[in-house]
């Protein structure tokens, strides 16, 4: 392996002292380093120079960190900073004391459905931020998901994903883990290959397994090209939601916002998933305890010691010629002076663990006073656990309190707010919150609580509440007028707002092309340009300019009278042009010029790929119908 880049004490670009190389990847050296600035631990990555002698990657690495710069999420990790010195550029980034999510996997701990829920959640949510940025990370693995110092999961190396991939010789089993089946194919990363890996992490945090396997990396993509999710008991309710975010054609595949909008109606709160960080890794050698040295070659039998568990004794004297109890493996450990390897003294006129002096009677005492202990603290244990020491108390009804009047003691509104409030203090009851909207329920105010009112439970318990969000209320997309009825339609269904475009609500406008959409409206006639969510608007077309009209005059002959004029407006009318035995595109054209609609019936209507021709039409050619009618086809 060739030297490192910088050494450890090294001041980068006079504020970044380099300290230990953490690792060497497939990009860059990693070295955690001191802000001398801001006093404060960062991870420093140096681009490796095999890649930095290619002006592409380069300049692709600068462009990444300057975008992953401006990136800021509760689970994504952070990028400082960037530079470049003797050569060799760096990323500053921020540094995670927690491990990594490869490293909790490595200790053989799985997660129930809940957990595995919450940092798919997580995840995801950083993915569909990242995603919406313009970015991809195109790389994720259990390695990339960094555990902070209070254990909740942050997406790191976007800023390096896809660097020098072209320039990668092999990829090893480890870098096909995650890979989704277009990439196998050699198609690049797209947002839905960074849904594809995240549903194959979650997959691995519950089952312990990975569910594509093979002997080597081409194996491996091999199996996952056409393949579906294997289906495993430990996935519970997750086994559909992660087969729709593994669907081998990423166009069926959910996108991240809708995967995490998803994974978070499984739990039952918004709170981020909490890992316990990894502690320091034990050295294998000391998991061992040292043998006994071999008189034989071969299969040894066990000793009925060995059988029964009990305790060896060795025959070493001590002061007195009695016999002593094996030290424990520490004793084999080396000291911290004297020589090397060397077994640590035992002074022999006492030893505090040899329990063999003491008198008879005495180790009675002592026997029967262990097991007066053990039983004492096994029946309190069980109390704890039945509630013994606990108090219960009936759950109070908090249904339809106005949370915020409830938490504040300067904005109660009602007596029994008081009452209730000192009520679950004095219960040792919590409240846990979640949210939700309701069009039915005020903003602010518990829809609905867990457990319910009335119920008995222990002091101390979590009564988790649902808090009325109010109507969901969201912008209608902008520039809807001008647009078609299909276009309109279709951008108001994304954002989840039905719309209905009638033939008969036109209106006539100058400006709005002919049958466009003119103005957007609610049931009452207002022009909206916000509703609630799942409500309907109405898209009023234009008819095009103002209606010719016509003028009546009134004139009356006997004296002192007026002369009346009324003008009535008159809708625009056009002649139904003649069609029959045209095939559909004529008819389109036809129609078109005509500024009409029509609708088909008959044995041809609905076929696909189309129709052949118009056998009849109603009502019949040359008929005068006001402008943007709707004519009927008879088809075949």
């Amino acid at each position: 392996m060739p030297p490192p880049t910088f050494a450890s004490g090294h001041l980068l670009v006079n504020r970044y002292r380099i300290g230990e190389l953490l690792g060497v990847g497939q990009t860059a050296e990693v070295y955690l380093a001191e802000d001398t600035s801001l006093q404060r631990s960062v991870v420093v990555k140096v681009l490796l120079p095999r890649l930095a002698g290619h002006e592409d990657v380069r300049r692709a690495f600068r462009d990444r960190i300057v975008r992953a710069a401006t990136l800021s999420h509760p689970h994504l990790a952070r990028v400082y900073d960037g530079g470049q010195e003797s050569g060799s550029i760096f990323m500053i980034c921020e540094y995670l004391s927690g491990g990594s999510l490869e490293q909790v996997l490595a200790t053989g701990r799985t997660l129930s459905v809940d957990d595995g829920a919450r940092l798919g959640r997580d995840v995801a949510s950083a993915l569909a931020y990242v995603h919406e940025s313009g970015m991809v990370h195109g790389a994720l693995s259990p390695s990339k998901l960094l555990l902070d110092g209070e254990g909740r999961v942050r997406v790191s190396d976007v800023a390096l994903a896809g660097i020098g991939s072209a320039y990668r010789e092999r990829l090893t089993l480890n870098d096909v883990r995650f890979l989704s089946p277009e990439q196998a194919i050699g198609d690049p990363a797209g947002p839905q290959s960074d849904v594809y890996a995240l549903a194959l992490i979650i997959y691995e945090t519950l089952t312990g397994v990975t569910p594509f396997d093979g002997v080597t990396p081409e194996s491996v993509l091999r199996a996952r090209i056409n393949a579906t999710l294997p289906m495993r008991p430990e996935l519970g309710t997750l086994d559909m939601l992660l087969a729709q975010a593994a669907v081998p054609d990423p166009r069926l595949r959910l996108d991240a916002d809708t995967f995490a909008s998803r994974l978070g109606a499984v739990v039952s709160d918004d709170a981020p998933l909490v890992l316990a960080p990894v502690q320091g890794e034990v050295p294998l050698l000391s998991q061992y305890r040292p043998s006994a040295p071999r008189n034989s070659v071969g299969f040894r039998p066990p000793s009925p010691d060995q059988i029964t568990g009990a305790t060896p004794v060795v025959p070493s004297l001590g002061a007195r010629g009695a016999p002593r109890h094996a030290r424990p493996a520490d004793e084999w450990m080396t000291p911290a002076t004297g020589s090397l390897g060397a077994r640590r003294s035992v002074r022999p006129e006492f030893d505090d663990s040899d329990y063999s002096r003491l008198p008879g009677s005495r180790r009675l005492a002592f026997l029967v006073a262990a097991v007066l202990l053990l039983v004492l603290a096994i029946g309190g244990g069980l109390a704890w656990i039945f509630g013994a020491f606990t108090s219960s108390n009936a759950v109070p009804n908090l249904v339809n309190v106005n949370l915020k009047q409830f938490e504040s003691s300067t904005t109660m509104l009602y007596p029994n707010d008081a009452r209730l409030k000192a009520t679950l203090q004095a219960d040792g009851f919590t409240i846990g919150i979640t949210r939700t909207y309701s069009a039915t329920v005020p903003k602010g105010v518990i829809i609905a609580q867990t457990p319910v009112a009335g119920t008995v439970e222990k002091s101390g318990q979590v009564i988790t509440v649902s808090v009325s969000n109010g109507v969901h209320v969201v912008n209608l997309p902008k520039n809807l007028v001008g647009e078609d009825c299909t276009t309109a339609e279709a951008r108001l269904h994304a954002v989840h707002v039905n719309a209905t475009c009638p033939a008969s609500k036109l209106v006539s406008s100058s400006v709005t092309p002919l049958g466009k959409i003119a103005k957007v409206v609610d049931s009452a006639g207002h022009v909206v340009t916000s509703v609630p969510v799942d409500s309907t608007v109405i898209l009023e077309r234009s008819s095009g300019p103002a209606s010719v009209t016509s003028t009546t005059t009134t004139t009356s002959t006997l004296p002192n009278t007026t002369t009346t004029t009324s003008t009535i407006p008159v809708a625009q009318r056009v002649a139904v042009p003649n069609v029959v035995g045209m095939d559909q595109s004529q008819v389109l054209a036809a129609f078109k010029k005509a500024d009409l609609y029509y609708t088909t019936t008959g044995p041809g209507a609905g076929t696909k790929p189309t129709w052949t021709s118009v056998v009849s039409e109603s009502p019949g050619a040359g008929t005068t119908v006001a402008k943007l009618s709707k004519v009927i086809l008879t088809v075949k």
